[in-house]
């Protein structure tokens, strides 16, 4: 046998392996991050955020991007591998805070869910050397969304400036027309009125 059989033997062996431990992990168990895991720093070496949506993972690349499915209610989440684990038996992936909400799965603590690889996050800067369009969009996880205490609402970042924005200029607007000096004058009737200036009288 050649050196070249040898070489392509293995390196059938080797993607057969990996491809069947891949698929074998498809379908299994989620568990989440507590939150005293939050700000810790993970495998890949980025920190944790429980708001961010991302995952830990026992043998997929770091920067995967996974789609998860919680079999019990149908719910799905993209995230991104950037640790490693979870080590428990049944279990394939552990996810973040955000992302269990998400798939609803908070109060359980487990669910059952379908793991799918859809993608790998890579810099902005290769997405535009390669003119893809299609991998600058697998480039991009959705924005990490937090609660507004007063409505109960989940806003992205973007959002909670554009919000923030519109706060700003109405607030403006209003001492605006709040601070307009007002002249008093008489009329024949020797009556006062308060006229804005430019307005008409009243």
């Amino acid at each position: 046998m050649t050196i070249k059989k040898v070489f392509f033997l293995l390196a059938t062996l080797i993607t057969f392996t990996i491809n069947s431990a891949c698929h074998a992990q498809t379908h299994g168990k989620a568990s989440f991050y507590g939150n005293g895991f939050h700000g810790r720093i993970t495998s890949d070496g980025s920190r944790y955020h429980k708001d961010s949506l991302t995952c830990a993972h026992r043998t997929l690349p770091f920067g995967t991007l996974l789609k998860v499915t919680n079999k019990s209610n149908g719910k799905e989440v993209v995230v991104r591998v950037t640790d490693r684990g979870p080590f428990v038996r049944g279990r394939v992936v552990d996810l973040s805070m955000a992302a269990a909400k998400q798939l609803g799965m908070v109060s359980q603590g487990v669910a059952p869910v379908q793991v799918e690889a859809v993608g790998h996050v890579s810099k902005r800067k290769s997405a535009a050397k390669s003119g893809s369009k299609q991998l600058a969009a697998q480039s991009v996880l959705p924005e990490a969304k937090y609660i507004d205490p007063a409505t109960g609402k989940f806003y992205t970042m973007s959002e909670w400036k554009e919000r923030g924005e519109a706060a700003r200029r109405q607030h403006l607007a209003e001492l605006e027309q709040q601070h307009q000096p007002r002249y008093r004058i008489l009329d024949s009737k020797l009556a006062a009125h308060s006229l804005r200036i430019g307005a008409s009288k009243q």
